[in-house]
């Protein structure tokens, strides 16, 4: 777990360096593809609501965040280093990475709206 969030965190830090140093970070070989990587995002969104919440089940407590993370990459069929350099690329350019954030989010309050008691069903009927 330590080793995820250092991972994580160095990330972060390369890629507000390259933005505040003007740098051009190299498309890496195996760079996951825009899609694909939006969609590893939102599992990894989605792994993080579920295992922070208050309500977290019994069985939930058992596993460990990192556990989770990496049954996201084999979902995808993705390796750890090919993941963390996709990235380090995808947050070197702000902007877009804003774009893939806000449409992450846009998905997650979709998602939540299906799942959203109607107020229509409490409602008796007149």
């Amino acid at each position: 777990m330590k080793q995820l969030i250092g991972i994580l965190l160095l990330a972060a830090i390369l890629s507000g360096l390259s933005s505040c140093l003007n740098t051009s970070v190299e498309k890496p070989e195996k760079l996951i593809p825009k899609e694909k990587f939006e969609k590893m995002l939102l599992d990894i969104y989605l792994i993080q609501g579920i295992t922070t919440g208050a309500d977290e089940p019994e069985t939930l407590k058992k596993i460990t965040q990192t556990d989770l993370y990496f049954s996201v990459l084999a979902k995808y069929d993705v390796p750890d280093t090919v993941f963390i350099r996709s990235l380090i690329y995808y947050s070197s350019f702000p902007k877009d990475y804003e774009k893939m954030h806000t449409q992450i989010i846009n998905n997650l309050n979709e998602a939540e709206q299906q799942f959203k008691p109607k107020d229509k069903l409490n409602e008796e009927p007149k």
